[in-house]
């Protein structure tokens, strides 16, 4: 099931079974305050890394939340004239589906995601980064956890052996 898939089902209101046979849960998205760490009876306030991004976040409410490093990074770092055609942006995420053992919570995890030619401008690209966040909460719903390193495309998420 691809991210558009995925959105069809979230907003469509029948969310259905995948493969797994797991019932996909609605996203919360952009939220300061954690839904799934409220009700773990955690710390549940996030803190933005700067006042000039958004705060890019997914949740189900129950088992994850996933949240944006900040801005992305043009790669490679120098500073030449010429636009680069490639970015790297992290995540990091917790997923209770990782924890060693039941009720022991989660563990912080970090992802990069390699993000090939993103949009130039900043609107376009923070929707690049939405849909990218999405397809990070989509697997992370599925498979309880991530890999440490992709590559996004705007329209495939592809991991990055």
């Amino acid at each position: 099931m691809g991210v558009s898939d995925f959105r069809l089902r979230l907003f469509s209101g029948d969310l259905g079974r995948n493969n797994s046979d797991q019932i996909l849960r609605p996203l919360f998205r952009n939220f300061g305050v954690c839904p799934h760490c409220q009700k773990k009876g955690g710390p549940f306030r996030l803190e933005r890394l700067n006042d000039n991004g958004s705060m890019i976040s997914r949740s189900d409410g129950e088992s994850f939340h996933l949240v944006s490093g900040g801005r992305p990074i043009s790669f490679p770092g120098d500073k030449s004239s010429a636009r680069t055609a490639t970015m790297t942006v992290g995540f990091w995420y917790v997923s209770e589906r990782r924890a060693e053992s039941p009720g022991t919570g989660g563990f912080t995890e970090t992802v990069v995601v390699m993000l090939r030619k993103p949009p130039k401008s900043e609107v376009p690209l923070l929707g690049h980064l939405e849909l990218l966040a999405d397809a990070l909460a989509e697997k992370i719903a599925l498979e309880g956890r991530l890999s440490t390193f992709y590559e996004f495309d705007g329209r495939q998420l592809r991991r990055n052996r």
